[in-house]
């Protein structure tokens, strides 16, 4: 297991409508700091937040209180890729990375109090890889220590499309990982369908795919609009052309993610939890 105080900052842009006391803005009131205006001691019956001085000014002569908003706590879903394209890597696979990453998921959740579950996704989605909703996430514990050693039996992405009815219905904080090795408008379909959740989409890349790859060899590919594998023989001009072929996809994936306010984080080969909190206060205000 990754160490516990491995986590990273993160905020949601809106006001949570959770009643569990938390971290977050929202807007339930209670004992939180976040001043909204008066009331009258008989609507809010609490002798502690009487405002002598608005008392005074009334000249009703009504007796009155500060109304504040507590802290309240938000859902979090984290959503893991199961398909054949993520049994890929050297020294670990993007299984393994993936579950590296939702434990340090799971780390920062719980230092901020917030509600953690969990959806793995194949060709479709089941039972056995859906952990609800909880403020002790115990079987999304179970299921990203059984990711890290999961194996794939040519399994494609299909389910994607499908995650958003396992999903809470108040606005959830989603991290979705994947190495997105699929069509964009498989993507798309997928974004469309989760645009009233905030999606923080971590895109594993394998700097094997790309990069220091022998000049001569034989090479297993997937292609990633049809995720046909084939295979090739490498030699300079061919080398060329994959990290060409990268890059474009890069850009790719960065303008369709953005299209749907959903900037990507890329991971290749090792998750920078500074960098993540870095990506929070780049993009989504507190």
């Amino acid at each position: 297991m990754h160490n516990p105080l491995d986590l990273f900052n993160y905020h949601i842009h809106w006001k949570s409508t959770g009643h569990h006391p938390g971290q977050h803005k929202s807007g339930q009131r209670g004992m939180g700091i976040e001043f909204t205006g008066h009331s009258n001691l008989l609507d809010y019956p609490d002798p502690r937040r009487i405002d002598i001085r608005q008392t005074i000014r009334d000249p009703l002569e009504q007796v009155h209180v500060r109304i504040f908003n507590q802290r309240s706590a938000t859902p979090v879903m984290i959503m893991a890729d199961l398909s054949s394209s993520m049994g890929y890597g050297h020294k670990k696979s993007k299984f393994q990375i993936s579950s590296e990453i939702a434990e340090i998921i799971t780390n920062s959740v719980i230092a901020k109090s917030d509600a953690l579950g969990f959806i793995g996704f194949n060709d479709k989605i089941s039972s056995q890889w859906v952990a609800p909703l909880s403020y002790r996430p115990y079987q999304t514990k179970l299921l990203i220590e059984k990711l890290k050693n999961y194996k794939s039996k040519g399994e494609s992405h299909s389910g994607l499309k499908r995650v958003v009815e396992s999903l809470p219905k108040d606005r959830t904080l989603v991290f979705l990982i994947s190495d997105f090795h699929m069509p964009i408008k498989d993507i798309e379909e997928s974004l469309a369908s989760l645009v009233r959740h905030q999606v923080v989409p971590i895109i594993l890349w394998n700097k094997s795919e790309f990069d220091n790859l022998p000049k001569f060899g034989l090479l297993n590919v997937e292609d990633a609009e049809t995720c046909i594998e084939s295979t090739i023989f490498l030699r300079e001009k061919i080398t060329k052309k994959i990290k060409a072929d990268f890059k474009i996809r890069k850009g790719i994936l960065q303008q369709t993610f953005l299209k749907y306010n959903t900037p990507p984080f890329f991971v290749e080969d090792n998750f920078k939890s500074l960098e993540m909190s870095n990506y929070f206060n780049e993009f989504f205000c507190a």
